[in-house]
């Protein structure tokens, strides 16, 4: 079968992703070590509670940075910094406009309100071409659960043999497989256009 339906992660893929130099420009915003920064807001469970919607609006993931960091700053300081893990690449956006045809084009990202309100901002034209923009904490679930691929099928309206699914994690990439979608590992837009060459014929 035929995918009619591309859908692309979002970190690793359609934006390159640097978590390192986020927690640098965390640290230099917040005032702390990078260590601490990676503690209390990522190892700790507090990223993926906002993946899922434990938070379910970018205010309050705001005011719990604050509580939890003692940040008094603006919230333009924190959104830029919380954000700078991401940089756009245009090559892959690119690729996929020059191979979709008349397919739909959906993103499918482990991300919270604060990184959709913030890079939708910054970034509109990375966005503006897909027809279904799915993040995590909207669908209440974080790739690779099964829950996660079966609510994206399910927003999408189509069948796991439909879906060509690209991801950077062979994580969830295995999850997509598992699920009956057909999934390729991204390694680079070079890559990419190959791969979607082949299968999109």
């Amino acid at each position: 079968m035929s995918p009619r339906c591309l859908v692309v992660d979002l970190g690793g893929v359609l934006f390159r992703f640097d978590h390192a130099h986020r927690l640098r420009r965390l640290a230099d915003v917040l005032a702390r070590p990078a260590d601490r920064v990676d503690a209390l807001l990522w190892r700790s469970g507090f990223g993926a509670d906002c993946d899922t919607g434990t938070y379910p609006d970018t205010a309050e993931i705001r005011d719990r940075v604050r509580d939890v960091t003692g940040f008094t700053g603006a919230d333009d300081d924190l959104d830029a910094a919380w954000c700078s893990a991401f940089r756009p690449d245009r090559a892959v956006l690119d690729t996929l406009e020059r191979h979709r045809g008349s397919r739909t084009l959906a993103l499918l990202t482990n991300n919270g309100p604060l990184e959709q309100e913030v890079l939708l901002r910054l970034y509109p034209t990375m966005f503006d071409r897909f027809d279904h923009l799915l993040f995590s904490h909207r669908l209440g679930h974080r790739k690779p659960a099964p829950a996660a691929f079966g609510a994206a099928g399910k927003h999408l309206g189509a069948r796991p043999g439909e879906i060509l699914f690209i991801d950077d994690s062979a994580a969830n990439t295995d999850a997509a497989r598992a699920a009956g979608w057909t999934a390729l590992r991204f390694r680079s837009a070079e890559t990419l256009d190959r791969d979607l060459r082949s299968r999109l014929r």
